[in-house]
């Protein structure tokens, strides 16, 4: 009897193995394929729910998109043995996703403590970091950010190469406009992969933030070259070829910008100054007016880009008009008020009416403090001595005449 009863529980044992093996051996084979609901049911039958079949559950949650039960699932197996860093790993890196930081941030502490020599658990402890510091109360902030930055700083002191890590520090130091550092940073990460978008993202902007628009234009080229292309990135081109007097190149840009949003105003009337600096009048004409149809600009914002093409292109009489526009909504507005005498110096053969507008313009800004009144009060009587003396000689010969 007792042979009996040992015999029977063997064959127990053994048959328990063989559906544990067998069930198993199944949910892998569909978790491999991507057969994920799938796997987890199957691995739900397996009889021992150990922390390794826990983990593959999780897994699969994981690769379906369910982040809530791949989260319980990963707790579970953890519960069951805490020695796990991989899936600890995987279990922090989801707690981010889900922006559970606090708890990701333990995670990660508790791992970097134990494996002290492994970059990755500090550069996913100052992920979470970082995202803390954008929430709780001031203390909180200056706190993460100083060990976020640590953290990051940790991970490349033990992988040189580490990509992300150096990318984080270089948007740390970009954000507090520490340029140079930025420099070191992008150029460090850079040797390793030239192609690394996202550094040459940072260095383009560290450049233009500077006002360094030559080097900008150089990696923002490069950005595009990579296959980047974003609102940000055209327009941050855009106005750099724009600084750097490149008009055309600059137009191309803003063009992109109008065929991602064509009612888009600001760039209908930054295309409007720029083809009125190409002396392409009737481009200028037409998106100025597409500005105004668009308009969420100030009005004499986009009059005035009208009359400075105008001038540019030496239609006077038309420049005059949009000016006198500008001013009357802006009386600010010093050089609209400016530009009409000015104009009308180069279109009106009748040069005492010229003085007059000249003369107006130092009454109006004769008291005032600013700069840019005082710079153009300064020429306006430069040219009005001109003129009355061109005067003054053309009155005596027609009395001699």
């Amino acid at each position: 009897m007792k042979r009996y009863l040992i015999l029977v529980f063997f064959a127990s044992i053994i048959s328990n193995a063989e559906a544990q093996s067998s069930a198993l051996t199944i949910a892998d084979s569909l978790y491999a394929v991507g057969s994920y609901t799938k796997a987890v049911k199957q691995y739900q039958l397996v009889p021992d729910q150990s922390a390794s079949v826990q983990l593959q559950v999780a897994r699969s949650y994981r690769g379906l998109g369910n982040k809530k039960a791949a989260l319980e699932a990963y707790a579970a197996s953890l519960s069951l043995n805490k020695e796990q860093p991989i899936a600890a790993t995987e279990y922090g890196r989801l707690l981010i996703t889900r922006g559970d930081y606090r708890v990701a941030d333990t995670i990660f502490t508790e791992l970097s403590e134990k494996y002290p020599d492994n970059p990755e658990y500090f550069y996913q402890r100052g992920r979470a970091l970082k995202q803390l510091e954008k929430k709780g109360d001031s203390v909180w902030k200056k706190m993460a950010t100083t060990q976020s930055e640590e953290a990051f700083s940790k991970a490349v002191q033990l992988d040189s190469t580490h990509q992300k890590a150096l990318y984080q520090l270089g948007l740390h130091y970009l954000g507090k406009r520490d340029y140079p550092v930025v420099d070191k940073i992008c150029f460090k990460a850079l040797d390793i992969d030239p192609d690394n978008a996202e550094m040459v993202n940072i260095l383009a902007q560290n450049y233009y933030l500077r006002g360094w628009y030559d080097e900008s234009i150089t990696w923002f080229e490069k950005l595009i070259a990579l296959g980047q292309s974003s609102p940000f990135i055209h327009n941050n081109l855009g106005v750099s070829y724009h600084k750097t007097n490149r008009y055309q190149k600059a137009i191309e840009q803003y063009l992109i910008l109008l065929g991602i949003d064509d009612e888009d105003y600001g760039v209908h009337h930054t295309l409007a100054e720029l083809y009125g600096k190409t002396r392409d009048i009737e481009k200028a004409e037409y998106h100025a007016k597409q500005a105004l149809y668009f308009k969420d600009l100030p009005l004499d914002d986009i009059y005035y880009t009208l009359g400075n093409a105008y001038q540019i292109n030496k239609k006077f009489e038309k420049a005059i008009v949009q000016y006198r526009k500008v001013v009357k909504i802006d009386p600010s507005n010093i050089r609209a008020h400016y530009n009409i005498p000015v104009c009308a110096d180069n279109y009106y053969e009748d040069k005492k009416e010229v003085v007059k507008l000249y003369e107006q313009f130092l009454e109006k800004h004769k008291e005032s403090k600013d700069r840019a009144a005082t710079f153009y009060s300064t020429m306006t009587e430069r040219r009005l001595k001109v003129l009355k003396e061109e005067l003054f000689l053309k009155e005596g010969d027609d009395k001699k005449g």
